[in-house]
C-alpha cells in the first residue's frame, strides 16, 4: 500500500514540473494562464475574477445623446443604479447599461436603416456621438455620459457596498449607410483615404475607426466602477438600404415615396455585407462582444448567431399597437402573441426586450393635443387584465389617474408571461422604458405602481445575487 502512494506521489510531482517547464518555455501543452493584454485589460482583468458572462443579464437602455433626451447625470442613474424598495431597504439594481442613440439633433441618422429624410450621420457627427458618450463637461454640478454612470456607481457603494457582480457598459455603434459618400476620411497606411460607402470595404474601415476610438477613449478614462463589455449593432434588422441624394432637395435619402428601398439581388432582400466582419474584429482585435435587438422576426434574425452576434434580444412589441389602433384595436398583441415571442426566442437562444410605452403615463382622459376631434388609442381600447375602457371607468366615477390604469395591467401581463414561461430563469432581458417612464416608475407614490415595480426590482436583483 505504501509502494502504491509513493509512486502516485512521484507522478503527481513529475506532472506538476513537466507543466512548470512547459509554462516557460511557452509550450502549448501547458496549463493556460491568461495573460493580460493591454488592449482588454479593463475587460479581462475584471471579467476573469468576476462572472460578468451569465445568461441571466439585466441590461437597460439609455437613450442619451442627442438634445431631445434625458441628460442621464447621476442624479437620474440613480434611479436604474439602485433600487429602493416600499419597505425602505436599498439594492443594487440593473448591472449593464446599453447607450444608444440613432441620430444628432439635426436628425441624422447612425443607421442604415433608420427612417427619416434627414439624411446620413457623416464623421464628424460619429465623433460628436463619442464626445457625448465620453464627455467630461461639469454640467450644473453633475457629470454626463459615462462619466456620470461611473460616479454614481461609486456613490452608491457608499451605501450598498460592493456589488458581486461588475458593472457593464455596451456602446452603440453607427451603422454606415450604403451608398453615402460624403462621410469624410481616415488615415490609412499613413495616408488619408476619402470614405465611399458604395464600397463595402469601406464601410467597413469607419467602423473599425469607430470601435478603436471607443477603445481608446474609454482606455484613457480609467473609470473605476465600469468596464466596456461589448458594442451594440443599432440595426433592427440585417437589410440593407440604398441611400441616394435627392436632384431637388439635395437632401440624402433611403426612401422611394414611404417605403425603404432595399438592396436586392435576383429580387432577394441583400442581407448587411459587413456584420460578419464587423464582429470578428470586435472578437479577435478587441476582445468585446456584439450586441443585438431586433424586432420580432426581423429580417436575418433567425441566423444571429451565423452573423456572428453574442447576444441577441428579440423585441417583443407588446405595449405598442399601430397607427390606426382606434378602428383595428386588434392590432394590439395578445397575451398569446407575448408567449409564442417568448417560446421561439428562447428556443433559438435569443434573450428578450421588456418594453414600456411613454403613453403609460400619459393622461388618458383628454384629446391628442391639437386635435379636438381625435381620441387617444388607449382611451378607448379595452386591454387584457382591465374590465373597462378608461374611458368607461371615468364615466363610472373612477377618479382621475395620472397613469393609464389599463396600461397598468397590461405591464403586469408583460412581467405575468415572463414569469410563466420563464425568461427571468433562463434568459437575458434587456430593458426598453420609452422617454421618462422609467424615472416615473421609480418615483411614482401611487401604491399600485409602487408594488409593480417592485415585483419587478426582485426579480432584476435576484438575478444578479
Amino acid at each position: 500500500m505504501n509502494k502504491v502512494i509513493s509512486i502516485i506521489l512521484m507522478l503527481l510531482c513529475i506532472g506538476c514540473k513537466a507543466n512548470s517547464a512547459a509554462i516557460e518555455s511557452g509550450s502549448d501543452n501547458a496549463a493556460q494562464v491568461p495573460a493580460e493584454s493591454s488592449k482588454v485589460s479593463y475587460v479581462k482583468s475584471v471579467n476573469q475574477s468576476k462572472n460578468s458572462h451569465s445568461i441571466n443579464d439585466d441590461m437597460i437602455a439609455i437613450y442619451y445623446g442627442n438634445k431631445n433626451r434625458l441628460k442621464w447625470d447621476k442624479n437620474e442613474l440613480k434611479n436604474v443604479v439602485m433600487h429602493t424598495f416600499k419597505d425602505g431597504h436599498k439594492d443594487w439594481f440593473f448591472p449593464t447599461f446599453l447607450y444608444v442613440e440613432f441620430k444628432n439633433d439635426a436628425g441624422l441618422k447612425f443607421g442604415d436603416n433608420q427612417p427619416g429624410d434627414n439624411g446620413p450621420a457623416n464623421k464628424e457627427q460619429w465623433e460628436w456621438l463619442l464626445n457625448r458618450y465620453f464627455s467630461t463637461a461639469y454640467n450644473g454640478g453633475n457629470f454626463e455620459g459615462l462619466k456620470a454612470l461611473d460616479e454614481c456607481i461609486g456613490e452608491c457603494k457608499k451605501m450598498l457596498g460592493e456589488p458581486s457582480f461588475v458593472h457593464k457598459v455596451v456602446l452603440t455603434i453607427p451603422s454606415p449607410c450604403t451608398d453615402f459618400n460624403e462621410w469624410g476620411s481616415i488615415k490609412k497606411n499613413g495616408r488619408s483615404l476619402k470614405l465611399d460607402f458604395k464600397n463595402a470595404n469601406h464601410r467597413l474601415e469607419a467602423v473599425k475607426w469607430y470601435v478603436d476610438e471607443v477603445v481608446k477613449r474609454f482606455e484613457a478614462q480609467h473609470y473605476k466602477n465600469i468596464i466596456l463589455d461589448g458594442l451594440y449593432w443599432v440595426e433592427e434588422s440585417t437589410s440593407m438600404t440604398s441611400w441616394r441624394k435627392d436632384s431637388k432637395s439635395k437632401k440624402w435619402t433611403n426612401k422611394i415615396g414611404n417605403n425603404f428601398n432595399y438592396v436586392v439581388d435576383s429580387k432577394i432582400r441583400r442581407y448587411n455585407d459587413i456584420v460578419s466582419d464587423v464582429a470578428k474584429y470586435i472578437h479577435t482585435a478587441k476582445g468585446l462582444k456584439f450586441y443585438w435587438i431586433p424586432f420580432s422576426g426581423a429580417y436575418g434574425s433567425d441566423m444571429w448567431k451565423s452573423f456572428g452576434f453574442d447576444r441577441c434580444d428579440t423585441q417583443t412589441g407588446y405595449f405598442w399597437g399601430t397607427p390606426d389602433l382606434i378602428r383595428k384595436p386588434q392590432s394590439l398583441k395578445t397575451v398569446s402573441d407575448l408567449k409564442k415571442i417568448c417560446d421561439v426566442a428562447l428556443i433559438n437562444g435569443k434573450g428578450l426586450e421588456f418594453e414600456v410605452s411613454a403613453d403609460l403615463f400619459v393622461p388618458c382622459y383628454g384629446k391628442l393635443k391639437g386635435r379636438k376631434d381625435v381620441e387617444r388609442p388607449y382611451d378607448i381600447v379595452k386591454v387584457e387584465g382591465c374590465k373597462k375602457t378608461p374611458r368607461e371607468m371615468t364615466a363610472m366615477g373612477y377618479k382621475r389617474f395620472n397613469y393609464n390604469p389599463c396600461l397598468l395591467a397590461r405591464l403586469e401581463n408583460l412581467i405575468d408571461v415572463f414569469e410563466s414561461q420563464g425568461v427571468f430563469e433562463r434568459s437575458n432581458i434587456t430593458y426598453y422604458f420609452d422617454n421618462k417612464s422609467i424615472l416615473n416608475l421609480c418615483n411614482s407614490t401611487d401604491k399600485n405602481i409602487i408594488d409593480v415595480v417592485d415585483r419587478l426590482a426582485r426579480h432584476i436583483t435576484s438575478r444578479h445575487m
